[in-house]
């Protein structure tokens, strides 16, 4: 897709402005973006990972009480603290996700309601994946609902889970291919390989 504005870059940023209960959707490219970036005082987009994550938190005043032990938390990489990632939202280097591994962990659980992606799969990937994920998803609903002891919807699950797992093993089974075979031509001598 193409840049709205300059019609020549391709489009990277949807950028949605509401006047007067009015919406206006553009898609834009960096040049363009930056252009009403200049445009629109006072919105920090780079600490906007933080103004949600407060937002989701509740805090009516923007500011979440971190424990002093928790906000210390250091990355021995960077230097930087768990405190000043949960204040700016992104974190400093890749050394960061391993220091704050555990509080991110319960943030995320907290924030998506999981631990572990479960969105899209990029274009390409094996189709595969994303009866896994299902799969996975659904042993999660099944040890919830053994632990609440709703016995009928955990037999729904684990049904759904055979007939996944029988899918995905039929999958699995087509993919595989079989090695080539030697074949003979009419006149005596020897064909070529093929796949069957």
């Amino acid at each position: 897709m193409m840049c709205e504005e300059c019609g020549v870059n391709p489009a990277v940023f949807h950028f949605v402005t509401i006047r007067n209960e009015e919406r206006t959707e553009r898609n834009l490219c960096p040049a363009c973006m930056a252009k009403y970036k200049k445009q629109l005082p006072g919105i920090d987009i780079k600490n906007l990972a933080g103004i949600l994550n407060n937002l989701l938190e509740g805090k009516k005043d923007g500011r979440e009480e971190v424990s002093p032990e928790m906000a210390a938390i250091t990355c021995e990489q960077c230097g930087m603290t768990y405190g000043e990632f949960r204040k700016g939202g992104m974190v400093g280097c890749a050394g960061c996700y391993r220091a704050f591994h555990e509080p991110m962990t319960a943030l995320l659980q907290r924030i998506h309601g999981n631990t572990q992606h479960a969105g899209r799969i990029p274009g390409g990937a094996h189709s595969g994946t994303s009866i896994r994920m299902n799969i996975d998803r659904l042993k999660q609903l099944l040890q919830k609902a053994v632990a609440a002891e709703e016995y009928e919807q955990a037999a729904k699950y684990r049904d759904a889970i055979r007939a996944l797992t029988a899918q995905l093993e039929q999958r699995e089974k087509s993919i595989r291919v079989s090695p080539p075979e030697r074949i003979e031509t009419n006149d005596g001598g020897e064909g070529g390989f093929f796949h069957a």
